[in-house]
């Protein structure tokens, strides 16, 4: 999947937040600057990955052409969201549930790097 360059990719660019508050919840609030920058585009690109997963199989062959283009031109974070939540309707819906999954396997990994 393309998604998985966090760097030119702002597809899902509102995940960082979304890592950056898994670390707090577990403990990891602490993390130096080098330990984020070295935890956050893994969890980042393994979340990426899930959520490209759930949604790429509900794009229609129009929507994939679509998706294509704008990883083609690095489209903007705006025309990403737009683009996903024209896309597919349950787009919140299903990012929601495959970061609620996330949250709870990661939470194991991150519990045993705070002890």
């Amino acid at each position: 999947l393309y998604m998985q360059n966090t760097s030119t990719d702002n597809s899902f660019d509102f995940l960082t937040g979304y890592v950056l508050q898994l670390f707090e919840e577990h403990g990891l609030s602490d993390l130096t600057e080098e330990q984020k920058q070295l935890y956050v585009p893994q969890l980042l690109s393994h979340v990426e990955r899930r959520i490209g997963i759930v949604l790429l199989p509900k794009l229609s062959d129009e929507d994939r052409e679509t998706f294509v283009s704008f990883t083609n031109k690095e489209a903007s974070q705006e025309e990403w969201k737009t683009f996903w939540y024209e896309a597919i309707p349950t787009f919140e819906e299903d990012v929601k549930n495959v970061l609620t999954e996330f949250s709870d396997s990661v939470g194991k990994i991150l519990t045993k790097i705070a002890a």
